[in-house]
């Protein structure tokens, strides 16, 4: 376990942001949705692999002032860049590895329903201790960077400070492989 609470730092949001984690990411130390939950307090985070029948799921999607949208890349996905949704959404975002959160969006036909959100990175995933199966693919904390910056309009670099615990963990895994 790495130690990256020196560089948390709160950012709010307008955007309500809701993670569903497969349950063997949950544990993970190199997980990033943790991060992503220190730096997000409004962020909520719902571990499961069925959340058809989730009460609480249903209640966090629910929401008619900010209907729920799903992050995740398809060809009909809406593109952030160049179609923003004009207001306030609940952005949902899976979590695990790719493998698992394409099980998950397979298994929960309510997610598959959903409006799907997508985006270009500007840069490839600064994850160096994960492999990602495609070089535009980025991990959740990098998703969340992205997409919040581009839906939230004014300065989008403002959730940049969400990488920080990020590359330090990065980092520190680096560090202690070489030894």
């Amino acid at each position: 376990m790495v130690c990256y609470c020196a560089h948390v730092l709160p950012v709010p949001t307008k955007t309500r942001v809701v993670v569903l984690q497969h349950p063997r990411e949950r544990d993970k130390a190199i997980g990033t949705a943790r991060i992503a939950a220190l730096c997000l307090p409004g962020l909520e985070t719902v571990v499961g692999v069925d959340f058809e029948r989730d009460e609480r799921v249903d209640r966090l999607l629910s929401d008619p002032q900010a209907p729920a949208m799903l992050l995740y890349p398809a060809a009909d996905a809406r593109d952030l860049r160049r179609d923003p949704p004009a207001g306030p959404i609940t952005l949902v975002v899976l979590d695990g590895t790719w493998s698992q959160a394409r099980n998950l969006l397979r298994d929960n036909p309510r997610l598959q329903a959903l409006p799907r959100l997508a985006f270009a990175p500007d840069a490839p995933s600064e994850y160096r201790i994960r492999r990602e199966p495609r070089e535009d693919y980025v991990s959740t904390i990098e998703a969340l960077v992205n997409a919040l910056g581009l839906l939230e309009g004014g300065d989008p670099r403002r959730f940049d400070v969400l990488l920080a615990p990020f590359r330090a963990m990065v980092e520190r895994q680096l560090a202690f492989a070489a030894q």
